[in-house]
C-alpha cells in the first residue's frame, strides 16, 4: 500500500517542482500538495491545476493572500474535493465573507476556515449557525489560552463547532492538563493535540491520554524524538484502534522518505507524511469504512494538513519580507 502511494507522491511532487519551482520557493508547500492529491485519490493534472490557481488569484482582492502562494493550496483544497472546482470560489469568497462579519480577521487562516465550512457540503444549510459555534468556541479558547490561540486555531475552531457540544471547550481544558500532567510540554501544539483528543466522545479522558503518551514513548524507542510539532499526528494515531498502530510501519515510510533524494533534507515533514499516509490507509480500510471515527479521522487530517499548509506558507512569506527588508 505505501510503496504505491510513494510512487504517486514522488511523481506529483516532482510535476509540481518542475513547473512550479520558480513560483514556490519552500518545496515544502509542493510536498504538501502532493500529498493531499495522494490521500484522497485525486489524479493530479497540471495544467487544470494552475488554471484553477490562476482563477482563485483572479477573484481575490489586491491585498489577499490568495494573490500569493496560498492561491496554490487553496486550488489543491477544491480540486481534490471537487469535480467541478472552478465552481465553488464564489461560494469560498462568500464564506470568507460570512467569517469576517462573525470577527474573524482577514488573512489565510479564515480562508482555511472557509475551505473547511465549504468541503463540508452536507452542512452547508447550517453554515450561519456553525460559524457563529466556531467563533464562541475560538473565543473560549481564546479566554483560557490567549497567548496560545491564534488565527491558525480557526480551521480546527469551524470543525469543533460542527460537534455542537456544549462541553467542547470544558474537556479541551481537561485534555490540555491532563496531557502536560503525563510528559506533553504546554503550548499551541498541546492545544492542537487537546482540541483532537476531545473530538472521541466514546470514551473517558484517562484512556486517550495514556495513549497518546503510550505512542509518544514508542516514538522514542524508534529513535524518533517527539517534538511537539508531532503532537497532533499522534493525537491522530491515537483516535485509531489500538491493534491499528504498529510504529514499525510508520518507522519503515518515515526512512524510506528520507532516503528519497527530493526529500532528504525535510525530516520534520517526512515524519507528518508518513503518519498521514499511515493513518489515510486504515480510515479506508473496511474495518473502520461508514464509522464515526473515520469521519472524524477524516476531518482532522484535513485539519492538521490546512493548518500545517498555512503555517508553512506564512512562515516562508515572512522569511521573505524580511530578507527583502534587509537588502
Amino acid at each position: 500500500m505505501f510503496s504505491e502511494k510513494m510512487n504517486q507522491y514522488t511523481t506529483i511532487y516532482k510535476e509540481l517542482h518542475d513547473g512550479m519551482k520558480w513560483k514556490v520557493s519552500d518545496k515544502r508547500i509542493l510536498m504538501a500538495i502532493a500529498s493531499l492529491y495522494v490521500m484522497n485519490k485525486k489524479k493530479f493534472h497540471f495544467d487544470a491545476f494552475l488554471q484553477l490557481a490562476d482563477r482563485i488569484k483572479a477573484r481575490a482582492g489586491f491585498f489577499s493572500p490568495l494573490k500569493s502562494t496560498s492561491r496554490f493550496t487553496t486550488a489543491a483544497a477544491l480540486d481534490i474535493k471537487f469535480d467541478h472546482p472552478e465552481n465553488q470560489i464564489n461560494t469560498l469568497f462568500m464564506l470568507y465573507d460570512k467569517l469576517r462579519k462573525a470577527k474573524f480577521s482577514s488573512g489565510v487562516y479564515t480562508y482555511l476556515a472557509a475551505s473547511t465550512l465549504l468541503t463540508h457540503a452536507n452542512h452547508m444549510e447550517k453554515e450561519e449557525q456553525t460559524i457563529a459555534r466556531a467563533k464562541k468556541i475560538y473565543d473560549s479558547m481564546k479566554q483560557d489560552h490567549i497567548f496560545l490561540t491564534s488565527a491558525s486555531d480557526y480551521p480546527l475552531a469551524v470543525l469543533l463547532a460542527y460537534e455542537d457540544r456544549d462541553d467542547i471547550n470544558e474537556q479541551m481544558e481537561k485534555y490540555y492538563d491532563s496531557l502536560s500532567q503525563n510528559g506533553f510540554r504546554k503550548g499551541n501544539d498541546l492545544q492542537f493535540l487537546s482540541h483532537i483528543l476531545s473530538l472521541d466522545t466514546s470514551t473517558t479522558i484517562d484512556r486517550p491520554v495514556r495513549r497518546a503518551a503510550s505512542i509518544m514513548d514508542s516514538f522514542r524507542e524508534t529513535g524518533i524524538r517527539p517534538k511537539p510539532m508531532y503532537y497532533p499526528i499522534i493525537g491522530m494515531i491515537s483516535l485509531l484502534p489500538e491493534e491499528q498502530f504498529q510504529i514499525d510501519e510508520i518507522s519503515r515510510m518515515f526512512n524510506e522518505l528520507n532516503n528519497e533524494k527530493s526529500f532528504r533534507w525535510q525530516k520534520d515533514m517526512n515524519l507528518i507524511t508518513a503518519v498521514s499516509f499511515y493513518v489515510n490507509e486504515k480510515i479506508t480500510n473496511k474495518s473502520l469504512a461508514a464509522t464515526t471515527i473515520q469521519t472524524t479521522l477524516e476531518s482532522i487530517l484535513q485539519a492538521q494538513q490546512a493548518v500545517m499548509i498555512a503555517t508553512i506558507v506564512s512562515t516562508t512569506a515572512a522569511t521573505n519580507a524580511a530578507n527583502n527588508g534587509s537588502n
